[in-house]
């Protein structure tokens, strides 16, 4: 055994694409007809273990009419698409009303501006969640829509799709000297920004339509948004960043500045911008004025200032809004107290606190998406999007609610009795241990503090973000080495496309990790072996900014030792393939993966892999892949071992052909003789406990008792 190990060591570092070795998989000519055979079976529901609703911080305060309280609105929702609610809450009267808004919208990150008329103007998408299908059976256009509440109504209109063809994640709105209301979108189809102006006297619209250069990697115009007398200053980006002009008048647009792949912009006030032209590099700052960009020596503006109307807005109440997140019985409590200052500054003792409670603030079952199996016995079950989750007593079929996080997770594991998860965005981790209360997040009152996530007494508590260092948004998987580490992969989402490999110490809670080796390769997937002392990398080959844009002709297993703290290996499994997918330790040594067919669009390739030689040990060819995340769009499913010594997986379209059901196989070690078991419509991520099948992907908990000693069985 050390032999051999010395000899991998030992081995020359690079590439390796081998051939196939003797090895002894089972043709299946017909499994694709096996397949659609397999009996349809709807596991056990075993119901809800998670509910809640989502709390907004994007709150806006709007000034009542009689010039001295506000209106809060505050928005609720399940999902993002919906249900949503809009509580407004009347300082001055002392009372809140809910209004339904309508699905298919996330207005809780709508762009916002005031009119001169006092009222509030949000800009949204009428484009994403559905809304695609929605207007093409009612006959009307998707692209920007616009809202507007009304203070001296508490009322919310929808003035319908204002841009069509425009949408974005991120959708600024500003009101310029003019008095007019600008916005910025994207143009998804083109990869370019998009701009477009509203005048609230005249309800007329300008389309600006495309402007600035197109994006290769995906166009994001920043929060910012900036206008002046002559010109509006808007951000393309991400890869690169383009600092783009355009002119009110004409309508002509032109780029000011541009960073390098990497590179950064912020539009500041002033108008000003700052600029990192490659990553790391220190920031350039330039004043914004009559379509031009001129560098910043002080804080003095180059030009005389003209000051224009502005709606009366008079100094906001303190606000405590520690108690928003809605108790089991629908409750919140919104706390506020007049302003320590008046409007000339004068100071006065606190007042007390006063409050407005909420009431019937719905919550509502959450899809169950990622499973840990705890020592003692429970499942934690993490939820769908920025919740949190549940545990479950298999034992009692008890469930015990959790809290909200913060995290959308996308990998989560129990190690040494805690669970820990990782996702988007930023890649935050977080370690809970479920021997103690959830305490983050909880509501408190005024004069008491929120435990901070970063705290010891926080459970759950975050470890570490990565965004930063390792230019990760989203995490995709994760695994603990011999070494006692996290490791963690993920990707850039919207800046970048390639991937890259952290870890965090469990032991000193030291983090680190690489992302330069992946520019060209998105890392989703992590498996571990030899008694986890190497971890192997699987990616997918992908575009990047920072590689001018060149996909690599394969996928690649970086294999990494975590005895000596590097990659050792690099292996392609498949040539041509463009992602080496799901692999997991199936024998010591001996690993079991699933890449794309590069010949067979759709298909699948099944491959045995020896990680001490690095050698292929057989390929045979799928008629699917498993439909495993490699993006937060993607279907995610499970890939794990069995307590037979089996791969359990799903094989089929991944839930985008409803007609046609994903099929559970179990696939043999040594052999990779595969398996049906049973078809299932909707199909989720996995654990085992004993040989039950506990099964995500759904909003209820759901159960295959036996599954595994049974297959066994046959």
């Amino acid at each position: 055994m050390k032999m051999l190990m010395d000899l991998f060591l030992c081995a020359a570092l690079g590439a390796v694409s081998v051939q196939a070795g003797a090895g002894d998989a089972v043709p299946q000519p017909d499994l694709k007809n096996a397949l659609a055979a397999a009996p349809l079976v709807e596991p056990e529901q075993l119901g809800v273990v998670a509910k809640n609703i989502q709390c907004s911080s994007q709150r806006s305060f709007v000034p009542n009419p009689d010039g001295k309280t506000y209106d809060v609105l505050q928005w609720y929702y399940g999902e993002y698409e919906g249900p949503t609610w809009l509580y407004v809450i009347d300082l001055g009267a002392g009372e809140s009303k809910k209004l339904r808004f309508p699905d298919n919208r996330q207005i809780s990150m709508a762009g916002r501006a005031f009119g001169l008329d006092g009222k509030l103007y949000m800009a949204t998408p009428y484009y994403y969640y559905g809304a695609r299908h929605e207007a093409a059976r009612l006959g009307i256009p998707t692209g920007m829509e616009l809202h507007v509440y009304d203070p001296a109504s508490n009322e919310l209109e929808n003035r319908g799709v204002i841009v069509p063809g425009l949408s974005g994640e991120r959708r600024p709105l500003t009101r310029g000297p003019d008095g007019k209301l600008y916005g910025a979108g994207s143009y998804l189809k083109q990869g370019k920004v998009g701009l477009y102006s509203y005048d609230p006297a005249t309800r007329k619209v300008r389309e600006y339509g495309a402007v600035g250069p197109a994006h290769k990697g995906g166009v994001w115009t920043d929060w910012g948004l900036r206008v002046d007398e002559t010109h509006i200053y808007t951000l393309s980006g991400f890869t690169p960043y383009y600092l783009v002009a355009v002119d009110i008048k004409t309508g002509a647009d032109k780029v000011l500045l541009e960073t390098q792949p990497g590179g950064t912009m912020r539009l500041r006030g002033g108008p000003s911008v700052e600029v990192a032209e490659t990553r790391g590099a220190p920031l350039k700052k330039y004043w914004l004025n009559a379509g031009a960009a001129i560098p910043k020596t002080n804080d003095t503006r180059p030009w005389t200032r003209t000051e224009h109307p502005r709606p009366p807005r008079p100094p906001e109440p303190e606000m405590h809004w520690g108690e928003m997140i809605p108790d089991a019985e629908g409750r919140a409590r919104l706390w506020y107290r007049p302003p320590r200052s008046d409007a000339a500054g004068a100071q006065a003792e606190p007042h007390e606190w006063k409050s407005i409670e909420l009431q019937r603030v719905e919550s509502y079952p959450l899809r169950v998406k990622l499973l840990a199996a705890l020592p003692d016995g429970r499942i934690f079950c993490r939820a769908e999007g920025h919740h949190g989750g549940s545990l479950y007593d298999p034992r009692t079929g008890s469930v015990t609610a959790s809290g909200v996080c913060g995290v959308e997770a996308y990998a989560c594991l129990s190690h040494a009795g805690k669970v820990y998860w990782t996702g988007y965005s930023g890649g935050m981790t977080y370690v809970y241990d479920p021997s103690r209360p959830w305490n983050l997040r909880k509501s408190v009152p005024p004069g008491c503090k929120a435990v901070k996530r970063d705290s010891p007494e926080s459970n759950p508590r975050h470890l570490a973000s990565f965004d930063e260092d390792c230019r990760v948004s989203q995490m995709l998987s994760a695994v603990v080495g011999a070494d006692n580490k996290l490791y963690m992969c993920g990707w850039g989402v919207r800046a970048y496309k390639g991937g890259a490999f952290c870890w965090i110490d469990l032991t000193t809670e030291e983090k680190g990790g690489l992302w330069r080796p992946f520019i060209g390769y998105r890392t989703y997937w992590l498996a571990a072996a030899l008694d986890r002392r190497f971890i192997v990398v699987s990616t997918a080959a992908t575009e990047d900014g920072l590689n001018n844009w060149q996909r690599p002709p394969d996928a690649k297993l970086f294999v990494y030792d975590t005895q000596a703290g590097k990659f050792v290996r690099e292996i392609v499994p498949v040539t041509g393939s463009l992602k080496t997918g799901p692999i997991l330790e199936v024998r010591p040594g001996r690993l079991l993966g699933i890449a794309d067919d590069p010949d067979n669009k759709g298909g699948g390739i099944l491959y045995a892999l020896d990680i001490r030689s690095g050698k292929i040990l057989f390929r045979k060819t799928l008629p699917y892949p498993p439909p495993v995340v490699t993006s937060h769009l993607n279907v995610q499913c499970g890939y794990e071992l069995g307590p037979d010594g089996h791969i359990w997986t799903f094989l089929g379209r991944g839930g985008w052909a409803p007609e046609t059901p994903d099929t559970l196989v179990r696939i043999g070690p040594d052999t990779g003789h595969v398996e049906p078991v049973c078809r299932l419509k909707q199909l989720g991520n996995f654990i085992f406990v004993g040989n039950d099948m506990y099964l995500a992907g759904t909003k209820q908990l759901r159960r295959m008792r036996g599954v595994a000693g049974t297959a066994n069985e046959r």
